[in-house]
């Protein structure tokens, strides 16, 4: 653990590197509103803690302070664009800004996840950005710092000084999960909790497994998404399920299952519920009276009723109910969601999940 200034950090790291699920979002800082705060720049400013994980003596992995590193660099790159053009003397410092804060020879000093490094590189580098781009959280900050730069006339140097100022406590994560730990600082924003299940499943060695299942069934992330959703719900009972810890509940799973089965066998029998869930989102069915009533499910938006009917579906083709039963069951819930549709229904469906269950149970 170390307090570091956050210019000479980012001037002394030849690389920095972030976390594949780690994105860019609207929580960027506008440092030039530090400078309002104390135009005398006599005040330390103090950032908080900057987890990273040092690769080698000059490279590091951004755990987390990725904004607060991003929305520097962005300033720096501000000032370039600035004073581009203006005099030789600036043309000069703008070379250095660039070759000791932004740059590592002909490569970006910064290297963001696959989504993000479209839009920052093509700032970087000068490029034209399409206008959803323009509307990016990157974009939107760095249009910020060249408006007040302009408006306020904000001299280069006091910037600089005013940069001198920042600090942030430096801390080598090379002992701990990096995932757990970005995952737990970061609980409260919209994260991408697909990048994260994947990373946490490439390293218990099953990401091709996993491949197979998105590529055969769910290409689209949407789709994916709802899957676990009805998935867990099944295998947890949850009354009501929270999409944004979806990578808690897929962990918890999935280390639950591995004090009984091996990593491949509980993949397997993830694809297979998969595909049954493929058939119930897409109505793939041979049997006519089967294809039917979900024609009929999904026509008075019975979504909500998926994760139940993964369940029945799952015991239909166990050979744990009959076919005449899981049509049965399927035309209860048509009917039900009909008339849910059609007029107040005061029967919710978790109590018709306990008539069906029942209904079941007889059979």
């Amino acid at each position: 653990m170390k307090v570091v200034n956050l210019l000479e950090f980012i001037n002394n790291a030849k690389d920095l590197f972030t976390l594949d699920y780690a994105k860019c979002d609207d929580k960027l800082v506008n440092f030039l509103d530090l400078m309002t705060e104390d135009v005398q720049f006599t005040q330390k400013i103090d950032l908080g803690i900057v987890f990273v994980y040092q690769k080698t003596l000059d490279q590091y992995v951004i755990v987390d302070g990725l904004n607060r590193i991003l929305s520097l660099s962005l300033l720096l790159h501000a000032v370039c664009e600035c004073y581009k053009k203006t005099t030789a003397q600036n043309e000069k410092a703008i070379k250095t800004i660039r070759s000791k804060y932004l740059l590592n020879g002909t490569k970006l000093k910064l290297r963001l996840n696959e989504k993000d490094s479209i839009i920052y590189d093509k700032i970087i580098n000068g490029e034209r950005l399409s206008g959803h781009e323009k509307r990016s959280p990157m974009f939107v900050l760095l249009h910020n710092f060249w408006s007040q730069i302009k408006a306020e006339n904000l001299q280069a140097a006091n910037i600089f000084t005013m940069l001198k100022k920042i600090f942030v406590t430096v801390v080598d994560t090379n002992n701990v999960s990096k995932r757990n730990l970005y995952y737990k600082l970061n609980g409260n924003r919209n994260l991408d909790q697909i990048s994260l299940i994947e990373d946490y499943l490439n390293e218990n060695g099953v990401y091709e497994d996993w491949s197979l299942i998105r590529n055969k069934y769910f290409p689209r992330k949407d789709d994916i998404i709802l899957f676990l959703k009805d998935f867990f719900i099944t295998k947890f009972n949850y009354k009501k399920f929270n999409a944004d810890r979806l990578y808690e509940s897929f962990v918890n799973y999935f280390e639950t299952m591995m004090q009984y089965m091996p990593e491949d066998l509980i993949m397997k029998k993830m694809k297979h519920s998969a595909a049954l869930y493929y058939n119930i989102l897409n109505v793939k069915f041979r049997n006519e009276n089967i294809k039917e009533a979900f024609i009929n499910i999904k026509k008075a938006a019975g979504e909500d009723t998926y994760a139940y009917i993964l369940e029945v579906y799952e015991d239909y083709v166990d050979n744990n109910i009959s076919e005449a039963t899981f049509i049965e069951i399927l035309n209860t819930i048509a009917e039900y969601l009909h008339n849910r549709r059609d007029k107040e229904n005061n029967i919710s469906f978790n109590e018709l999940i306990q008539y069906l269950n029942a209904f079941i149970t007889c059979k």
